[in-house]
């Protein structure tokens, strides 16, 4: 193991709680754990360390090296390891419930998991896709038409705003008061809570007595909701490590911005605020590129196995009003001529329908409403190679609906698990069956009317087997029908068609990779997002766009590829150029 640098022991040992700043592949986990060793030599009885991120990928990697470095006792009794939102669920939410509702609260992560949507209905209804309820502020249930990127879903709230906001705020109190609420709806609750003095106050000194320290890792996911609690703990006088890069904030739909995050890291001493500019994971070429993507224009002192890597930078420049098959097949050819095996490299972009189309994969495609293509869906997502815990849990809750729909046991909007309970039904059970079912079907199904018909019937004979029995009126082949020329056998292989993995850019994040393909897509009337980030990253001017990319492109250790519109490949030429950087441009 490669000792510390200077700056991650100044981290390690500082023995005030600090805020850092830390670059992309700054080995902070590493050093985190070290800074916990040595807190945890000199811990009392029943005291503990919290250590809290923003996603189970980074959660799952810091439990990984504590049980490496020998510090299990860490992770128990008194101490806490989870995310943000499981720390807010048990020490502040949980206990109370939700006001007012003597239900046990469900808390979703999203109300995009559930499906749930804005509609307006009679005679302003728009004949499309509705809108997502957390598009919509858990506080005020206002909406910023802007943040629509469907262009008549956008001009038809805008028309309607007032009508949209108050069916959300009817929807999300319908949902209340059946004992559902989002992460969101628990932050702003909590915030009203902590208002309270006397609650505030009893609560402050138990997690004060309990923790010598809380960290919270990749802070810049904090939303201004987040970083009130944060300061909320420092006031009880709790101990808050802050670890953060401004420069990865890319959750703007959760009303986050550096500027908080700014805000806060200036409440802490000058003394107190550190940095992590050594980079061990990328090589000096993307460290270059990199930097130029950001406010900091000097890049970070490649330090790991890499640093000795000089393979430049490639820049796709392709033509047309979508994005092209050739930029996966090109990215393979470089990945080839670099050393890197296929399986190490990936396709990212912000929309997921652009990296599929990278790789030769077409749009993603929707399901609809049929049952069988839902099934179809959710069995592809739960095998593909590139698919995240959440998406494979999103598929199982797919199948756990189906088969409780089926059944008659669950109403709409409704989690499996929950409406499972509500129906005196086992939900370890409901998740087995899900398992069962999906682990029995053919993972490919060819494009034919027989093969599909086959397919079908093993989907009909697994469900037969599962012990349920379906509600009055339907049966298992009425519910899974077999249509002649259907084509939902490409859901089966939409996310593994390709040679190359692909993903969005925050799906990637947390995550590192040999090689990364980072996808622009073109402008299309009237919208000029592509032409605006350009704007911006030719004026170092601040913008989640720009931090996207930014994410994207540090994810990659040997191989990083920009594959860009045509028309703006001058304008990156003319940045990499002032910047120095190490790069290479390929025509498509």
């Amino acid at each position: 193991m490669t000792r510390l640098t200077d700056e991650q022991r100044a981290f390690a040992n500082h023995c005030e709680a600090v805020f850092v700043e830390a670059c992309p592949g700054a080995g902070k986990t590493r050093t985190i754990v070290e800074r916990i060793a040595r807190i945890a030599a000199s811990l009392p009885p029943r005291r503990g360390i919290a250590v809290l991120s923003f996603t189970n990928t980074a959660v799952e990697e810091f439990v990984n090296q504590c049980r490496g470095a020998g510090l299990d006792r860490v992770l128990m009794h008194p101490g806490f390891v989870g995310t943000f939102d499981a720390f807010l669920r048990q020490f502040f939410f949980s206990p109370g419930g939700i006001e007012g509702v003597g239900l046990r609260p469900t808390v979703v992560d999203s109300w995009e998991s559930l499906g749930i949507e804005i509609r307006l209905r009679g005679p302003n209804v728009f004949r499309g896709p509705g809108v997502s309820l957390d598009r919509f502020d858990a506080e005020t249930n206002r909406i910023d038409p802007a943040s629509i990127q469907h262009n008549g879903l956008r001009a038809h709230v805008r028309g309607h705003q007032a009508a949209y906001q108050k069916r959300a705020e009817s929807r999300r109190q319908a949902l209340r008061e059946n004992g559902y609420v989002s992460a969101e709806d628990v932050r702003v609750d909590l915030v009203r809570r902590l208002l309270r003095p006397g609650w505030s106050a009893a609560l402050g000194r138990a997690l004060a007595s309990r923790f010598a320290e809380v960290i919270v890792d990749e802070a810049q996911d904090c939303n201004p909701l987040d970083c009130r609690i944060v300061e909320w703990l420092r006031v009880h006088r709790i101990a808050v490590t802050v670890v953060a890069d401004p420069d990865q904030a890319i959750y703007g739909f959760r009303h986050g911005s550096p500027l908080d995050l700014r805000t806060l890291s200036r409440s802490y001493a000058p003394r107190d605020r550190l940095t992590l500019t050594g980079n061990f994971r990328s090589s000096p070429p993307i460290c270059g590129v990199a930097a130029t993507l950001r406010t900091r224009a000097t890049p970070d002192t490649s330090l790991g196995e890499t640093a000795t890597i000089a393979e430049p930078v490639h820049v796709l420049a392709y033509h047309g009003a979508l994005v092209p098959a050739s930029i996966g097949r090109t990215f393979l050819e470089l990945m080839t001529a670099a050393g890197v095996a296929r399986q190490d490299g990936i396709v990212l972009a912000h929309a997921r329908r652009n990296a599929l189309r990278a790789c030769g994969l077409g749009a993603e495609e929707e399901p609809g409403d049929s049952h069988v293509a839902r099934i179809a869906q959710a069995v592809g997502m739960l095998w593909s190679r590139s698919g995240s815990n959440r998406v494979r849990e999103t598929a199982l809750r797919t199948v756990e609906w189906a088969l409780l729909d089926l059944m008659g046991r669950i109403d709409e909007g409704e989690v499996p698990s929950r409406a499972a309970e509500r129906r005196g039904l086992d939900p370890r059970w409901l998740r087995r069956s899900a398992l069962q079912l999906v682990t029995r079907l053919p993972r490919t199904c060819s494009d034919s009317n027989d093969s599909r018909a086959a397919w079908v019937t093993a989907l009909r004979d697994g469900t037969l087997r599962l012990p349920i029995t379906p509600r009055d009126g339907m049966s298992v082949p009425r519910y899974f029908r077999s249509r002649a020329d259907a084509d939902w056998q490409r859901l089966l292989g939409a996310h593994d068609a390709s040679d190359v993995r692909s993903a969005t850019i925050h799906e990637a994040k947390g995550r590192q990779y040999d090689a990364v393909c980072v996808v622009f897509p073109p402008d299309r009337p009237p919208t000029r997002r592509t032409d605006h980030l350009f704007t911006c990253w030719e004026n170092r001017k601040d913008d989640e766009a720009k931090r996207v990319v930014y994410v994207g492109i540090t994810r990659a250790r040997k191989l990083g590829v920009i594959a860009v519109p045509a028309p703006f490949s001058d304008r990156l030429a003319a940045i990499l150029r002032a910047a120095e950087a190490n790069w290479q441009l390929h025509g498509l």
